[in-house]
Parts: C-alpha cells; sequence; structure tokens
C-alpha cells in the first residue's frame, strides 16, 4: 500500500491549440472567385458578375414618321420633275401657240414645279416623287396634298434663278450633320421628304 501511494499522479492533458483561420483564406470546397479569371484580365467585382448584360439600345431614327430620302432618290425625283415641268410647258406651247407669247409655257413648267408637292389629286406627290417612292411632308408626319402654305413655300425659292445650285450644296453639306435631308425650302416650311413604302394589292381569292 505504502508503495502505490508513492506513485505520483500524472498531470491532466490540456486541450490541444487550434491556430484560427485567417478570413482571407477560402474554404477547400468554395472555388476562388479569382481562379475562374483568365490570365492576364482583372478580376470582376461578385456584383459585376451577378449583373445581367443589357442589350444595347437601338439607334434612334433621324424621322420617328419614316427614313429620311438620301440625296441621290432625291435627285432622280428632281430630275424627273424637271422633265415633266418642261413637257407640260412643250404642251402648253403646242396647244397654244402664240398665246401670251412664249411666257405662258414658261409659267404652266414652273407652276408645276412649285406645286408640285400639294397637288390633290397626285396625292401629296409629284410625279418624280412617286416614281422614287418619296413624299414631302410636314415635321409632324401629314401629307402636303392640299396643304398649299408649306407646299408652295419649301419650293418658291426653287423659282430664283440658280438658286437650286445653293440648295444642291446645302443638301450635301448636311449628308452627316443633324439636319441631314433638310434643305433651305425645308426649313422655312417646315417639311421633310422621307421614304414611303409602295402600294401593295393583294391578289384575288
Amino acid at each position: 500500500m505504502d508503495h502505490l501511494s508513492d506513485t505520483p499522479t500524472p498531470p491532466p492533458a490540456l486541450p490541444r491549440y487550434t491556430p484560427p483561420v485567417p478570413s482571407f483564406v477560402s474554404a477547400p470546397d468554395a472555388p476562388s472567385p479569382v481562379d475562374s479569371t483568365p490570365v492576364g484580365s482583372t478580376p470582376m467585382a461578385p456584383a459585376a458578375r451577378l449583373k445581367p448584360r443589357v442589350a444595347a439600345e437601338p439607334e434612334i431614327p433621324l424621322s420617328p414618321h419614316g427614313t429620311l430620302a438620301p440625296f441621290n432618290t432625291r435627285a432622280i425625283a428632281a430630275v424627273i420633275d424637271g422633265v415633266v415641268a418642261s413637257g407640260l410647258g412643250i404642251a402648253t406651247w403646242m396647244i397654244l401657240p402664240g398665246f401670251f407669247g412664249t411666257s405662258l409655257p414658261w409659267l404652266v413648267g414652273l407652276a408645276y414645279l412649285v406645286s408640285r408637292d400639294c397637288l390633290p389629286f397626285l396625292g401629296g406627290q409629284s410625279v418624280g416623287k412617286k416614281a422614287m417612292h418619296l413624299q414631302a411632308v410636314t415635321l409632324d408626319g401629314a401629307s402636303l396634298a392640299g396643304n398649299w402654305q408649306p407646299g408652295l413655300l419649301r419650293n418658291a425659292a426653287l423659282a430664283i434663278p440658280l438658286f437650286v445650285f445653293v440648295e444642291v450644296f446645302i443638301l450635301l453639306t448636311r449628308e452627316d450633320k443633324p439636319e441631314h435631308g433638310r434643305r433651305l425650302g425645308d426649313e422655312w416650311a417646315g417639311t421633310k421628304v422621307i421614304v414611303v413604302q409602295p402600294a401593295t394589292t393583294e391578289p384575288p381569292d
């Protein structure tokens, strides 16, 4: 009994110390967001990864009532109207020879050029514009048929000799500007020229 009492009692075991894991170290099962980033690129923030892609906004058209007529198409329409005006003048001279001298045929052709966009029987389209599927309308998109004030005002300046070359120069210099497609006559009358779709007729059943 004395021998057992002399055996020293072992000290109690202390708990094992486990160092805390730093907050910047990711868990083994959670992949680091940097791992999926290609080499050489800037890592994106988590909010940027979750943000849905927004589709690109469509371009705002130059005219809400139709596409503005390009210069080449307007030039061809003007040439056709010039031929029509010359034909009317020649026809007037042949039908009424010597009537008011040579001024009446010239006045008839000029009257067509000035009023061509507002003639009701043409539906607000000159012969040249009908052929090229164009139409002169107000800034609100209203037809000029029977609307004589803007229709006459936009073309009255063309009766001035050589002023047509000024209008051509204005149109060419405004191709890449906000005033694209509007000559001086359009500004004065508050009009524009747009492309219109040709009327399609459905075949009978």
